[in-house]
């Protein structure tokens, strides 16, 4: 069981955010491209009892860089040096601020997260076992180009999973824009999360209370 709690892999869709059309035929039943918080709402709906888990993850940039969270407003943002920690809740999605990266001056992007399933580790280690958010230099140069990127990170079934080592531990697979990727890491694994990466940024004349995240974080499973 340790082995798999370390696996994980992730599907990618890359594409302009305004291209974005969903299938007839939807899974589970939505698709990546349904509104941001269906699936994880769906996921605790369909599982009560994962409901309330604070799940840790576990944010990953290229080198360095600010990983900011919120809970509710800006007024609550609290910075931390990438590789990051925090234990999100399952069922709920979170908006994070990513800045101060060395490859990218001045730049500053704003992902969702939005948590479906959590994992299952010996109580006394459940830190050990946080699930990877990680944001490559191509994910990221892809934002800058104005397109949006969606990946589902999921936990590969033992059965299925690629008959080679991965040295991070972590495989990327590139998915055609049509896939939907909730259903193809279904047929991998079990999906964890979804991350979004767009052009969105804060309207500095207008309320942003809608902007950020109001679901609740624990801070205190932050990690270097």
């Amino acid at each position: 069981m340790k082995h798999q709690l370390f696996i994980s892999a992730c599907l990618i869709a890359c594409c302009f955010a305004s291209s974005l059309v969903a299938d007839d035929d939807l899974y589970f039943p939505f698709d990546h491209r349904q509104n941001t918080g269906n699936a994880a709402r769906l996921s605790v709906m369909r599982a009560p009892q994962k409901y309330g888990y604070f799940q840790p993850m576990r944010f990953i940039l290229p080198t360095d860089g600010i990983v900011t969270y919120y809970s509710g407003s800006p007024d609550n943002a609290v910075h931390t040096q990438a590789p990051s920690q925090v234990s999100m809740m399952v069922g709920h999605t979170y908006r994070v601020r990513i800045s101060d990266m060395p490859e990218y001056p001045g730049v500053e992007i704003f992902p969702t997260i939005e948590v479906l399933d959590r994992l299952h580790p010996p109580e006394d280690r459940i830190n050990e076992f946080p699930i990877p958010i990680e944001l490559t230099r191509e994910e990221i140069e892809t934002v800058l180009q104005d397109r949006m990127v969606t990946k589902v990170i999921y936990l590969e079934q033992p059965d299925l999973a690629t008959p080679f080592s991965h040295a991070d531990r972590k495989l990327i697979e590139d998915l055609p824009v049509t896939a939907n990727l909730l259903e193809a890491a279904d047929y991998r694994g079990r999906a964890m999360a979804i991350l979004r990466i767009g052009g969105r940024i804060p309207d500095p004349h207008a309320p942003t209370d809608e902007f950020f995240s109001h679901s609740p974080i624990l801070m205190n499973h932050a990690a270097k």
